[in-house]
């Protein structure tokens, strides 16, 4: 697929690809940003989609990228409702919105285990992004975070109990 013909697919099917994502997930601003995800990708790798495809790709990866958006809010839903259900049995430090015991529990885990669990649960990164950022495998970043959810999960417990 040449430049021009890229734009072609922008100028033909942007509107098309734009519903769907819309019709998809009701949100438009999350609808644009499943859209440019999907142009982006369609560039990234122009040379392989044949040209009479393009408009299949594009729907494509906007469902994927929304099954994917899908996923990590209900992740995120699950964990906050899971550490609302432990501040409630826990008390909140006034001044932080932080118990002493998770301070403690984030404080036993090692900087890379703190460091890995931040980016990824509070800031959302991919396990992709973090492996770059702090030069590690993908596996090497599951495996991390897997530790620090679990050691975090003890502690916690220990102390409720």
């Amino acid at each position: 697929m040449t430049r021009a013909e890229y734009n072609d697919n922008i100028q033909n099917w942007s509107g098309n690809v734009l519903r769907f994502a819309v019709w998809n997930c009701g949100d438009r601003m999350r609808g644009e940003d499943a859209m440019q995800e999907a142009f982006a990708r369609l560039w990234e790798i122009k040379e392989q989609v044949p040209v009479n495809n393009g408009l299949g790709f594009l729907l494509t990866v906007v469902r994927r990228y929304l099954i994917d958006c899908f996923r990590h809010d209900a992740v995120v839903a699950r964990v906050h409702e899971e550490m609302t259900k432990t501040a409630e049995t826990v008390g909140y430090d006034n001044n932080t919105g932080m118990s002493d015991e998770m301070y403690e529990a984030l404080g036993s885990l090692s900087e890379v285990q703190r460091s890995i669990l931040q980016l990824r649960d509070v800031e959302g990164y991919s396990y992709k992004e973090i492996a770059k950022m702090m030069n590690l495998s993908d596996q090497q970043v599951q495996v991390y975070l897997f530790r620090a959810r679990t050691n975090l999960k003890k502690k916690l417990q220990n102390t409720m109990c």
